[in-house]
Parts: C-alpha cells; sequence; structure tokens
C-alpha cells in the first residue's frame, strides 16, 4: 500500500470576503513529484503557505507524515521550503548554508561533514564550498538551496516557483536537475508554478486549480489527453473546439452536430449531457493532402503559417469564423498561400477527439479571462 505523505481535508482559507481556497481535499503519496498549477489567483500559493504553516486556514485538516499538524510551527512540520528567491546566507559560504539546516537541528559536526560532503557531490557542487553566494552562478545558487533543503531528509520539500525569474535555457538544464536529483533521492515534492510546461516536464501528477477547488488531479498524460472541463483542455496547450449536441450513439461512438458540419468521436467515458464542446489537439488536426484520410473533414481558409523551427502552425479560419490549428514538422502548405487565404482541407481521426461536457468546476466563469487574465 502506498504511504500517504501529505493528506489534505476541507481546506477552506478566506481573506476577507475573499475565498482563497474552498473545501479543498487531496492525498500526495510517497516519492511523489506533485505539481500544483493553475491561473494567477486561483489559490495554488495559498494552499502551499497553509501546508508550509505560514497561513491559518479557518477550517479543514492538515496530515505530513501521518501527524495532524494544526498549530504546529513551520520548523517542526518535517519540511523544507525552497523559495524563488532562494533565501541563502549572503554572509555564509556555501558549506555553511547547506549545513544550516543540520546544525539547528544540533547535529553532531562530524556528521554534519559527511552529510554535506555527500550532499554537495550529488549537486555536483565540489570545489566550491568555501565560496560566497554572490559570486555564484544563477544555477549553482539554485542547487545550493536544494542541497540545503534535502539533507536533512524532510517528509516533504515545498517549492514555490523556484524557476520563475530564470533565463529559458538555464531553467530548462535546472528542470532536468531537479527531475534527475528526485529521482535520485527519492524524496516527495509539492512543486507550485504557473508554467504549463514545466509541469508536463517535471510532474509525476498535476492537480489544477482554479477560484480556491480542484478542476482535476491526474498524470500528465491524463490531464493534457484526457481532460475533464473545459478550462482544463484550454489551460494545457492548444486546442481547438466547437460547440455541439450529441447526435446518436452507439459502438463506442458519438455523432456531434455543430454548425459547421457532423463530427465523430471514441466514447472514452459515458457522456450524459446532449449539449457537449467537440475538442481535437492541433498536433492531431491533419492539414491539406493528408487530411483525406481521415474520416473527420472540414473546410477552411488559412490566415496564417508560423515557422517555429521544428514544425509548423497552420491557422485556418472555417465557416463560422472560428480559427482551427494545424501542427506539422513538415511544411504542408507553402507560406505564400497564407497571405491568399486559399481553401484548404482540415482531418482528424475520431478516436483523437474529445468530448467535454462540464466547461468548469466552477459555474458561471469566463474561461477565456480566467485564463488570459484579461
Amino acid at each position: 500500500m502506498v504511504e500517504k505523505v501529505v493528506s489534505i481535508r476541507n481546506l477552506t482559507k478566506t481573506f476577507g470576503k475573499v475565498v482563497a481556497l474552498k473545501n479543498v481535499s487531496f492525498d500526495v503519496d510517497k516519492g511523489e513529484f506533485f505539481l500544483i498549477i493553475g491561473p494567477s489567483g486561483c489559490g495554488k500559493t495559498t494552499l502551499l503557505r497553509c501546508l508550509a504553516g505560514l497561513e491559518t486556514p479557518d477550517s479543514g485538516h492538515i496530515f505530513i507524515g501521518g501527524k495532524n499538524v494544526e498549530g504546529v510551527p513551520t520548523r517542526e512540520r518535517d519540511i523544507s521550503l525552497v523559495f524563488q528567491n532562494l533565501a541563502l546566507f549572503p554572509h555564509k559560504n556555501v558549506y555553511d548554508n547547506i549545513a544550516f539546516g543540520l546544525r539547528m537541528r544540533k547535529t553532531p559536526e562530524d556528521v554534519v561533514r559527511n552529510k554535506v560532503e555527500n550532499i554537495m557531490k550529488i549537486f555536483g557542487l565540489e570545489g566550491i564550498e568555501n565560496r560566497l553566494p554572490e559570486k555564484l552562478s544563477a544555477g549553482q545558487r539554485q542547487r545550493i538551496a536544494l542541497a540545503r533543503s534535502t539533507i536533512i531528509g524532510p517528509s516533504v520539500i515545498f517549492f514555490d516557483e523556484p524557476l520563475g525569474n530564470i533565463d529559458y535555457r538555464l531553467r530548462k538544464k535546472l528542470e532536468l536537475e531537479l527531475k534527475l536529483i528526485h529521482k535520485k533521492l527519492g524524496l516527495t515534492f509539492i512543486y507550485v508554478t504557473h508554467d504549463q510546461e514545466q509541469a508536463m516536464t517535471l510532474a509525476t501528477k498535476i492537480m489544477v486549480m482554479n477560484y480556491g477547488v480542484i478542476e482535476q488531479i491526474g498524470s500528465p498524460t491524463e490531464i493534457y489527453s484526457n481532460p475533464s472541463t473545459v478550462f482544463v483542455a484550454k489551460f494545457f496547450g492548444d486546442i481547438n473546439m466547437l460547440s455541439g449536441e450529441i447526435a446518436s450513439k452507439g459502438n463506442g461512438m458519438a455523432t456531434i452536430k455543430t454548425d459547421v458540419g457532423t463530427f465523430e468521436a471514441r466514447l472514452v467515458n459515458d457522456v450524459v449531457e446532449k449539449k457537449i464542446a467537440y475538442a481535437i489537439r492541433p498536433e492531431k488536426t491533419y492539414i491539406g493532402a493528408s487530411a483525406n484520410e481521415f474520416e473527420n473533414k472540414i473546410e477552411g481558409k488559412i490566415i496564417s503559417i508560423f515557422n517555429k523551427g521544428s514544425y509548423f502552425e497552420y491557422v485556418a479560419q472555417l465557416p463560422n469564423g472560428v480559427e482551427f490549428k494545424s501542427v506539422s514538422q513538415k511544411q504542408a502548405i507553402p507560406i505564400d498561400q497564407a497571405q491568399m487565404r486559399v481553401e484548404v482541407l482540415l482531418g482528424w481521426s475520431s478516436s483523437d477527439a474529445l468530448l467535454l461536457e462540464k466547461p468548469s468546476v466552477v459555474p458561471g466563469i469566463n474561461i477565456d479571462k480566467v485564463i488570459l487574465g484579461a
């Protein structure tokens, strides 16, 4: 049986009239890289602060390592914290920064030395133990913060957007290092970010939040390929979407009638609602001659073509004005045809189409406005 390192039950937190968290419940398994994501103001940082003891929830229960930590101060919760600013001691050298947590626990100095030397090897910090943080690169400072957090062997390490202020190339390098370190040490990570690409890269499990509630929890593949709501589908990557109604169901398939045509989709889950969102990812949408191979087809006018280096992104406008995207590693349509608004054929497989019954777990919201922050 998998050990639950963190268990949250019915957690609620308000700030005046603003409900930051509303009856939130979930579990985090031992050794998991559990990532919390959502748009600005969704409650993810408030949740992390409650778990760490930096905020007091109005109601609900938090269990860390099987113990109810209500009223327990941060330093006694068997956790470590890694913030965006890293919070290294500028006057302490690398060795003393890493050793700080062990010394606070009155660990014998010979044990401290063995542990620090070992963790410095794991994080590739050998040879710089006497240097001050200001003399080091951003990547080295990041590794010091991680080493200091992991050396005390906490039940769980909390990360609050630690890679948020780092340039793209270094961030990708540190993401890889973080993933390898997590796997090597077998620790439990709870990581807050707003970056969808980072979520897909790092997590073993993702929790999507919206207005203080949970939209969906699942593996990166589940979240992307089988979103439970329109909100989740749109929040993670581009997606083509049409409004429609179910015309018929049978033999594991559904026929959907939209204002631009009738299309089919494989029934993955039992669909109850008649009105439905019919969706297909751009990388599953084919354009030009290859579209003829598929059972679902529609014509549109090319309005934009973007050369992304490793792939091309095509934007077509359907007869109802809706934009449909197709992504291809090969150039399927000449770029000059975007200026001509030529007719093209778009096609996709029924097994790749998604049927989404629920806009969001939060009723009545403007999904695009929430996601875009407009």
